[in-house]
Parts: C-alpha cells; sequence; structure tokens
C-alpha cells in the first residue's frame, strides 16, 4: 500500500491542489471584498505549496531551505488560516498575531538546532515539532470556530479536532519510530499526513465558502425582514411574527398586547435640523426600545415614525406599565441637542390587547392606533390604553 501513497506524489498533488483552491479564492475574494479572511486563507494555501515544494526539492538545496524554511511555511499558512476566520468574523485578532508569532519563533529555534546543533535523531525530532505544533494550531482555530455558533462553524471545529488528534498522534509515533535517513522514504504515518493535509486544505476552503454562504443568506433574510436605518423588524416581519406568536399564546393560554407609538412633533425635527438629524433620533429611539424591553418583545418600525412593540406573555395591564416606562427612557435619553434648540423629544402611547380569534390584526392596529392618537390629542407625552373592554381610553403620563 506504501507504494501508492509515494509522498513525492503526494507532495505534488499537495501543491497542485492548494494552487488550484487559493487561485479560486482569491478570484472570489476580488469580487467579494466584503467577505474579509477569504484572501488571508488563499494566502495560506499559497504558502503551504512552497513549503511542499522545498519538501520535495530537499535534496537539492541547503539545510535552511531543506528543513528551516519549510517547517516554518508550514506553520505560517496556519497561521493565516486562523487569522482567515479570525478577520472574517472580525474578533480581535492580537492575541491570534501574538501566539501564532511566538510559534513561528520557536519553530525556527527548534528547527534550527535540531538541524545545525543536535544531530542525533533530527529528522524524527523535526517531524515530531511540526506535528505536535500544527496539533496545537488546529486545536486553536478549533476554539475560534466554535464562536461562530452555526452548523457550518461546528463541522469545521471538529474537523479541526480530527486533524489535531491525526497529527498528534503522528508526533508521538515519529519519535518512538526508528530513526528516518530520507524522508521520502518514511513510513506510512508520513504519507498519510500529507493525505490529511490535502483534506484540511479542502475542509478549509470548502468551509470557508460555506461560512461565506451562510452569511450572505442571514445578511439577505436581515435585509428582508429588518429596517435598514434603526435594525428593528419592519412591517412585513412583524406581521410573520404576529401569527407564530398568537399561535403560541392561544397554546399556552397568555395574553398577548401590542403597543405602538409615534415620536412627538417629529416633522419639526426634520424640518429645523434636517432628515440626517432626524434618523439619528429615530436611531436613538429604536436603540431605546430594544434596551428596555425583552429578548422575545417584538420590535418593529410601522412606517415614518412609529413603531409597533408586541409583548408575548403580557396582559394589558402590564403592557402598559412597559409603555409607562419606554415613555419616560425615551423623554429622559439624551438627543444630543443644545438647550437652545428647544428640542424635548418625546412619544405617545397607544395600548391595546391582541387576540386574532376575535378580530383582525387591522382591528388590533386600528384600536392601538386610536389610543396614540387620544394621547396626542391629551398633550402628547402619553400612554393611553384602548381595548375591547373600553371604548374611552384611559391616558397615562403626562406632557
Amino acid at each position: 500500500m506504501h507504494e501508492f501513497l509515494d509522498l513525492r506524489t503526494l507532495s505534488i498533488n499537495n501543491i497542485v491542489m492548494s494552487l488550484s483552491l487559493a487561485a479560486c479564492l482569491l478570484i472570489y475574494s476580488t469580487y467579494h471584498s466584503e467577505f474579509r479572511g477569504v484572501k488571508q486563507t488563499a494566502y495560506a494555501f499559497i504558502i503551504s505549496s512552497i513549503a511542499s515544494l522545498l519538501v520535495v526539492i530537499r535534496s537539492q538545496t541547503p539545510d535552511i531551505i531543506s528543513f528551516v524554511l519549510p517547517n516554518t511555511l508550514f506553520v505560517l499558512s496556519m497561521a493565516f488560516i486562523h487569522l482567515g476566520f479570525v478577520y472574517f468574523y472580525q474578533f480581535d485578532d492580537r492575541k491570534v498575531k501574538r501566539f501564532h508569532g511566538a510559534m513561528l519563533l520557536m519553530m525556527v529555534a527548534f528547527t534550527s538546532f535540531f538541524t545545525y546543533v543536535d544531530h542525533s535523531n533530527n529528522v524524527n525530532v523535526r517531524i515530531a515539532i511540526l506535528s505536535f505544533f500544527v496539533s496545537i494550531q488546529c486545536i486553536y482555530i478549533m476554539r475560534t470556530l466554535l464562536k461562530g455558533h452555526n452548523k457550518a462553524n461546528l463541522t469545521l471545529a471538529i474537523s479541526y479536532l480530527i486533524f489535531s488528534l491525526f497529527f498528534l498522534i503522528r508526533g508521538l509515533i515519529t519519535l518512538t519510530e526508528d530513526p528516518i535517513d530520507d524522508f521520502m522514504n518514511a513510513s506510512l504515518i508520513h504519507s498519510l499526513s500529507v493525505v490529511v493535509y490535502e483534506l484540511l486544505v479542502a475542509v478549509t476552503s470548502f468551509g470557508m465558502v460555506w461560512i461565506v454562504s451562510y452569511s450572505a443568506q442571514r445578511a439577505l433574510l436581515e435585509q428582508a425582514s429588518h429596517d435598514p436605518l434603526t435594525k428593528v423588524l419592519n412591517r412585513r416581519a412583524l406581521e410573520s411574527t404576529i401569527d407564530t406568536e398568537h399561535a403560541r399564546s392561544l397554546r399556552n393560554d397568555s395574553a398577548l398586547s401590542v403597543i405602538m407609538l409615534d415620536i412627538d412633533h417629529f416633522k419639526r425635527i426634520n424640518d429645523r435640523f434636517g432628515h440626517a438629524r432626524g434618523d439619528e433620533v429615530l436611531i436613538d429611539i429604536a436603540s431605546v426600545l430594544t434596551q428596555n424591553t425583552r429578548p422575545y418583545d417584538s420590535i418593529a418600525r410601522f412606517g415614518g415614525e412609529e413603531f409597533i412593540i408586541l409583548l408575548p406573555n403580557t396582559s394589558v395591564d402590564q403592557a402598559e406599565v412597559i409603555a409607562e416606562n419606554l415613555r419616560v427612557k425615551i423623554a429622559e435619553h439624551n438627543y444630543n441637542f443644545k438647550p437652545e434648540d428647544g428640542i424635548n423629544v418625546t412619544a405617545s402611547f397607544g395600548v391595546t390587547e391582541c387576540n386574532l380569534v376575535k378580530e383582525g390584526w387591522l382591528n388590533i392596529l386600528e384600536r392601538a392606533d386610536s389610543g396614540l392618537y387620544k394621547a396626542k390629542a391629551e398633550g402628547r407625552n402619553k400612554v393611553v390604553v384602548h381595548n375591547t373592554n373600553n371604548e374611552d381610553a384611559d391616558p397615562l403620563g403626562s406632557g
């Protein structure tokens, strides 16, 4: 079987495959520069190809090019793979760079020592050191991938764990086997290491494409379901959410309430300070709402300066308390207007219950809207409850 796993042939195959995949990734990154990290992964494959080439021609080159440089380049290629994932997810790269920088320095030092100083069984030791280093790097890459929290990252993380275990086992076997005189005629485990590295290159390439595709899909879903300015749900997404939440409330026999709010005198802000300044206020309002509601509440920009909040497992009385708290938070928030501007940003609220069994969604919205405009009619900066049991809305709050 070993003759079918000739190291020189496998290394050349690794070079061809790595360069081919590197070229594909570089072309992709050229047209999709918004995805950071793809280019670094391509560089990693180019570096490993150079290392493999130096291994193939090692009998014709000086020791520093035959031994020290290839091992260092393999470690460097793993560092670039790691940085590719770090850049893609925009993680902090300082610790990663320091870690791999230290690994590179130690690899140069160890390989040089066992090449020029200690000649006893130096081939085995150099191979073992490289295997242990790559094993450690794979574990670090695995840890980074697990921060992604999706199937693509989990699959890649498991793959890197397997790669790490293989290189660890290879290093241990190398230290216990007979001295290697010629690496190109080494035992089966070393031929398999080239095959495993080819798998690492292939898995990393397709894994990078997978996580890029996953990210692009999420971005499209985000664009389809969220308001581009405030990043809260848009009207279409809210209408999809209401069906889900209403079904859940029926199953759990729990209340469901709706809050509608509108920023008071918003047109004045746009007219005096421009729409860009008005957009900043909308963003601030959305942030206040997000920070002061529960993770499972649904916030949507309903149009212009109007927002709707869907409150699962919440009675109208509880929704009124939540709305009053939001009213206060909005009024107290700093919108960076100067005192002489005479701008006090406030909002008016309409609160109602939501039961799609009894009435349609449009009727619920109309009732919340009635409460909202009653709040405005009574001086703004108020909370008004308007449900099926009280045609006369109940105001709360002060202007």
